[in-house]
């Protein structure tokens, strides 16, 4: 029992030291309590009014201390996390974190005329777990076009198939059956010791999808973009465990840091672009091409690699029936490629970073007779210049990013398929570009926690895209979040992916943790919102962060506890509400009370409009809120007539505009 005056006692259920506070809230400079607290008032009568009123005011303050100090509510499979020392109540990977990891040879032929892809796939895996893996599950991602298989996009009849075949299969050499079910694969009867290798051999066909395009497919009789071809093992992590979501569709994937090398046959009049580096440029293309090639790698202009009059021509690749492209590519989450035969590619090359001269190679590889996509190559090329020196300001971490025309907007290490958009392209280009940083550089769960990765992908639409193109400035359309606010639909930004639908399932995965982060940015300054966004890549890139990890780093790296921000924003569904409450006035000074009358934390932005036709702008962070006040005034000078007053900006989400404007009625 803690005996705060005559007045009251405080029961204190639950207590936490000052050590383990720090922790908690990170950030802090002083101790705190963090505690459940009963309040039991005794006999008031007996004591001076004073000193009720004094102590109602020291509780009030103290509990709203509690308030906005207060820890985030932690799943227990995370709390399990932190006891294993996997995790760490800082963001930081903990002592004991681990991941498995693998390396995969893969050769494929893939015929465009039948669109039949037949592969082998050879695996060395290393399980770095503490735990003896009894089975071992694989994904399976084409089989999305499985008949029997769930979904939750529409495929067409006509590409429906039986799925991968899987022709034969091999752990450590020996013969093992496997069950699948939809695009999961169970391989039991097999055992991997802590700490053991595993060798895996695969080999398998199937029918890439001629229709119903999702994320991968023909996109023309000429243009194919192939992703997700090839058996892997899924991810087995602290967390979860074996990943067993199953890919239905709308959900992205998760998968495992590994080493690639590939090798691609395709007939001689196909180019290749693909995950990593080409390693056999002087093999497969005639040396004009090459020579292109490695000029674009190191100039900041645009090179023409293959133009409409080379594939006319004809002579790009070596005069063979089929060639065989190979690629390599360390501690990336996946391997893709693309095949063309009638495209042309425009490539260019930033100095990513200055301290050692790293150049990014960037491509942009589409149909000719598509004009909107001639400006794609610079568009890209700005993003990768920005991504290195202005948000986050880091350098680019891969040799290329290839943009290459499809029918899908969706990213994949080093690879960008867009469709060639007549109107949005920057603000496409900027988004798929950006997730190099997420999920690809940093590795969270996309399948589980989209928001992670979406959210600053968005992020960057609202802020880089002005800086490729300023008329995009204050453009983004804010009504996906206003109309589902607060609605039955709605749901926390944390609710998993696989559990969003209807109208609520964008705004929550996309556009309100973007805002969130831009609200964040306005609130701690540029400098400081970096400095924390950098903190946490730098400890979670090759990593798998949980949003928890997010979190806190980002408290970390600040050095501010901005729980009471996530809390409001990411585990809450809250309602963006503001009002212009009252307009007062003395002597020069205009006093203007904005009443939160919602329950989420927005930004307050004010524009006064005089009489004169002149205007003023006034406003306060998100942390005019942090202590749970329902109202903030602003004052400022009014040395002139106005006429109105208007509150919100247009990236200020609010539900309700209708007592958003002071009108002055008088004369």
């Amino acid at each position: 029992m803690f005996n705060f005056n005559p007045i009251c006692k405080i029961d204190i259920q639950h207590v936490i030291d000052w050590k383990r506070t720090k922790q908690l809230a990170t950030g802090l400079q002083r101790p705190c309590l963090l505690a459940k607290i009963n309040l039991i008032l005794i006999a008031p009568m007996q004591f001076k009014t004073t000193s009720f009123l004094s102590t109602i005011l020291l509780l009030t303050l103290f509990t709203d201390q509690l308030k906005a100090q207060a820890p985030l509510p932690v799943s227990t499979n995370i709390r399990k996390a932190y006891k294993n020392h996997t995790r760490d109540l800082s963001g930081r990977p903990g002592k004991a974190y681990w991941q498995n990891n693998a390396d995969y040879q893969i050769v494929v032929n893939f015929a465009p005329e039948t669109r039949l892809i037949t592969g082998k796939v050879g695996i060395d895996y290393q399980n770095n777990s503490p735990d003896t893996l009894k089975q071992v599950v694989f994904k399976l991602y084409p089989n999305i076009y499985q008949q029997q298989a769930m979904r939750n996009v529409q495929i067409a009849p006509a590409d429906l198939t039986t799925g991968v075949n899987i022709t034969n299969l091999k752990v450590n050499g020996e013969v093992k059956k496997q069950f699948i079910r939809g695009t999961n694969m169970y391989i039991k009867g097999t055992e991997i010791l802590p700490g053991a290798k595993a060798h895996f051999d695969v080999d398998y066909n199937y029918t890439l999808n001629k229709g119903s395009f999702t994320r991968t497919g023909e996109v023309d009789s000429g243009a194919y973009m192939i992703a997700y071809f090839f058996p892997r093992v899924a991810v087995y992590d602290d967390l979860d465990g074996w990943n067993e979501y199953p890919y239905i569709g709308k959900e992205e994937f998760y998968n495992d840091y590994c080493n690639f090398k590939a090798e691609v046959t395709i007939p001689g009049n196909y180019q290749c672009w693909a995950t990593g580096n080409l390693v056999n440029t002087d093999e497969v293309y005639n040396p004009e091409f090459a020579r292109r090639i490695s000029e674009a790698t190191q100039n900041d202009s645009v090179t023409n690699i293959i133009t409409q009059a080379d594939l006319d021509k004809g002579n790009i690749t070596k005069a063979n029936a089929t060639n065989t492209w190979k690629f390599e590519a360390r501690n990336v989450t996946d391997f893709v490629f693309a095949v063309s035969n009638h495209y042309v590619w425009q490539a260019s090359s930033v100095k990513v970073d200055p301290k050692t001269g790293r150049r990014t190679r960037v491509d942009a590889v589409y149909n000719p007779k598509h004009k909107a996509y001639q400006p794609v190559i610079n568009y890209a090329r700005k993003t990768v210049e920005l991504i290195s020196y202005k948000i986050p300001g880091i350098p680019f971490p891969y040799p290329h990013e290839t943009i290459f025309e499809g029918l899908d907007a969706t990213e994949y290490p080093m690879m960008v398929n867009n469709l060639p958009f007549e109107e949005a392209a920057v603000e496409f280009t900027v988004h798929e570009v950006f997730h190099s940083l997420f999920p690809f550089y940093v590795g969270n769960n996309e399948t589980k926690y989209s928001f992670m990765d979406e959210g600053w992908a968005t992020f960057s639409e609202l802020t880089l895209a002005p800086m490729v193109d300023p008329k995009l400035a204050d453009t983004y359309d804010m009504s996906d979040v206003n109309s589902s606010a607060g609605s039955d639909q709605d749901v926390p930004i944390m609710t998993l992916t696989p559990q969003l639908y209807g109208k609520a399932r964008f705004s929550n995965k996309d556009l309100k943790p973007a805002l969130g982060f831009h609200y964040l940015q306005e609130m701690l300054g540029d400098s400081l919102f970096l400095k924390g966004l950098r903190y946490y890549i730098s400890q979670w890139n090759g990593k798998h962060p949980s949003p928890f990890d997010m979190f806190n780093c980002i408290n970390t790296g600040t050095g501010k506890n901005l729980n009471w921000f996530w809390q409001n924003w990411f585990f809450e569904k809250n309602v963006p509400d503001l009002a212009i409450s009252k307009v007062s006035f003395a002597k020069q000074q205009c006093n203007v009370v904005v009443a939160n009358v919602g329950t989420e934390v927005v930004p307050v932005h004010l524009s006064v409009y005089y009489k004169d036709g002149s205007k003023q702008t006034f406003g306060r962070s998100i942390a005019c809120w942090e202590k749970g006040n329902k109202t903030t005034t602003l004052s400022f000078k009014a040395d002139k007539p106005i006429d109105k007053i208007v509150l919100g900006k247009p990236y200020d989400v609010e539900i309700d505009l209708s007592n958003n404007v002071w009108k002055n009625t008088g004369k």
